[in-house]
């Protein structure tokens, strides 16, 4: 009986711990439901939604780019897009093989997507292939309820028209990197990297729209909740005809170099063209890297913008500015005249013109028809170094123009200054400190440390054109015409600048003459011919050599037309072409008459039939 007792006891006592614990078992998981329903409900809720939401940003229709008649240089073309958020999808080795086989991706290809996919965010969309028809995402499409992550999208692609024509100044758009993520960028964006798309890379992108969605426990969508549309950049109109940029690159050929023209008055660039372009048309989704490795090593730099971050010697374009120099300081030679034989003997050598036989008795009118090397050798002389280079920083020579292209050349002005040439000598360009007569004397005619940009050149001729007005170019239609300085110079010094320039192109002995004839307008303009290497003019031997192409003189044109009410002013530059007259000449000849088709004076000029301004 007493061990029944007590094993009746020992149960009661289980029986009661076991109810007890069951009670405090109880006690604790009401109060953690009772947490959870008041304290973290607002939390829990939000972790929910975002399990049952997706966020999915909308990426903006980028503005495009038109030219001053309407003409698109930048547009967008509709197309579909394959997406991918990487931590939705649970094996993306075998997800990207699938849509490799799928989309017909090459290895390389295959390796640029995983790469990218790696470099991503994983809950941000990644874009994995774009500019694809209907037919190629169709199977693709028909599959997204058994592909959680992946998605098919309706989007756009830029596409330049004038790819190559317009490349250094349009440039061109590529993925955003990482360095623009942590910017805010996502990385499905396109960025602008060079040119316009770059330099107003705020105005064209627009805004990002919103889009939640949905989806199941394998991030598969099943409806759209709501929608945030995106906006869309704004459309830039700029101030370049592509006609009149096409015209100059068809004239210009398969040669190197740049053509800039610009409005007298307003400082509008109407082209801006260099030359070898490159297809920014192949940046969509990603360059390849045997691609740009071509462009890089290109002994003809594709990718350098000749027109703004290239500098040359103006060669006897720059007389001009040498001329004015000697009217301002009213050297003798300005007003006076000298003999050309064909050399100018100093120390012990000779300085020599272009003109073996020499031009004989003349003045600076016939000195810059003519670009007799002589005359301004010895003008410069007169002169000093200090009124060459001051003179030349009136017109805007040596400075940056202010262009939005970026990046950009200033030039180089020599000076005769002594702290300068300190500075040179230590960063050791010289091993002297001295600035020598015979360099005062070549920088008059071009030559030496003297370079500047054939975007130079041309506000110099708009500087001439219009009174001295050294204008700011501007790119887009309807922005503000600035006026940087306006250069102090006697207006009868100035129109002695014009008439040469006039005759020049107009009379039989100006060196612009033979390709400028029967223009509908009368123009005006100074060509230049800069030597690149040291070379003998007697040695015909070295220019008959094989590899003498590459070591030919750069050739310049440079003016404005019409002559009696100026609209367009422009600056040809080609590299290693030769002669100014020859080589430059005809491709302004060409820009001129495409500005006459495209009726650049109609509304405020009447078509010049000849004749000097009185």
């Amino acid at each position: 009986m007493h061990t029944q007792l007590d094993s009746r006891r020992r149960f009661d006592i289980r029986i009661l711990f076991f109810y007890s614990m069951m009670v405090i078992l109880l006690g604790v998981l009401a109060t953690h439901i009772l947490h959870l329903q008041w304290v973290e409900h607002q939390k829990l809720a939000q972790q929910a939604d975002r399990n049952r939401i997706n966020i999915v940003p909308l990426l903006p229709v980028r503005g495009e780019i038109i030219d001053s008649k309407g003409r698109p240089l930048a547009m967008n073309r509709i197309a579909y897009q394959v997406m991918m958020i990487p931590e939705r999808v649970e094996n993306i080795d075998h997800s990207l093989q699938q849509l490799s086989g799928a989309l017909k991706w090459r290895p390389a290809k295959l390796t640029h997507v995983r790469e990218r996919v790696r470099r991503s965010r994983p809950d941000r969309p990644v874009l994995l292939d774009d500019k694809l028809k209907w037919d190629q995402v169709a199977p693709i499409a028909a599959r997204l309820h058994h592909q959680g992550g992946i998605d098919v999208q309706v989007g756009t692609y830029r596409y330049y028209p004038y790819a190559e024509t317009m490349s250094h100044l349009i440039g061109y758009l590529s993925l955003a990197r990482s360095y623009d993520v942590q910017a805010g960028y996502l990385s499905t964006e396109f960025i602008g990297r060079t040119g316009i798309e770059h330099s107003f890379e705020s105005t064209l992108h627009g805004q990002l729209g919103a889009q939640q969605e949905e989806v199941d426990a394998h991030g598969r969508r099943i409806s759209v909740l709501e929608r945030t549309a995106p906006e869309m950049g704004k459309q830039l109109q700029l101030t370049i005809n592509a006609k009149i940029q096409q015209a100059a690159a068809k004239a210009l050929g398969k040669r190197t170099g740049a053509v800039v023209v610009m409005d007298v008055q307003s400082g509008a660039v109407i082209a801006l063209l260099s030359k070898p372009g490159y297809n920014t048309n192949r940046f969509i989704t990603g360059l390849e890297t045997k691609q740009w490795q071509a462009w890089l090593n290109d002994p003809r730099k594709p990718l350098l913008n000749r027109a703004t971050q290239a500098a040359y010697p103006p060669a006897s374009t720059f007389k001009l500015v040498s001329g004015l120099a000697g009217l301002r300081q009213r050297a003798a030679l300005a007003t006076g005249t000298t003999t050309c034989e064909g050399a100018v003997e100093l120390a012990d050598r000779k300085l020599r013109c272009w003109k073996r036989k020499g031009h004989k008795k003349l003045g600076m009118h016939r000195a810059l028809v003519e670009s007799c090397d002589v005359y301004f050798y010895e003008l410069g002389d007169q002169l000093g170094m200090a009124s060459i280079s001051d003179e030349a920083e009136r017109w805007g020579l040596g400075q940056k123009t202010g262009i939005a292209l970026s990046p950009e050349s200033r030039g180089t002005i020599p000076t005769h200054q002594p702290n300068m040439m300190e500075a040179i000598r230590q960063a050791g360009a010289h091993k002297r400190m001295k600035w020598f007569r015979g360099e005062t004397m070549i920088t008059a005619i071009g030559q030496g440390t003297l370079t500047v940009t054939p975007l130079q050149m041309a506000r110099l001729a708009t500087a001439v054109a219009n009174g001295g007005r050294v204008l700011k170019p501007k790119l887009i239609v309807g922005a503000e015409t600035r006026v940087l300085h306006q250069v102090d110079v006697q207006e009868d010094d100035l129109q002695r600048i014009r008439d040469a320039m006039f005759d020049v192109v107009n009379t039989p002995h100006g060196t612009a003459y033979w390709p400028m004839r029967g223009l509908p307008w009368k123009a005006a303009g100074k060509t230049g011919t800069a030597q690149v290497i040291a070379m003998s003019q007697d040695d015909d031997e070295q220019k008959a050599a094989p590899e003498y192409d590459r070591h030919k003189d750069h050739a310049w044109f440079m003016g404005y037309a019409p002559f009696e009410q100026p609209k367009i002013a422009f600056a040809v530059f080609v590299e290693h072409g030769g002669h100014g007259g020859s080589a430059a000449a005809p491709v302004a000849a060409a820009v001129i008459r495409a500005a006459v088709a495209e009726g650049l004076g109609e509304s405020s000029l009447q078509i010049a039939s000849g004749g000097k301004k009185p």
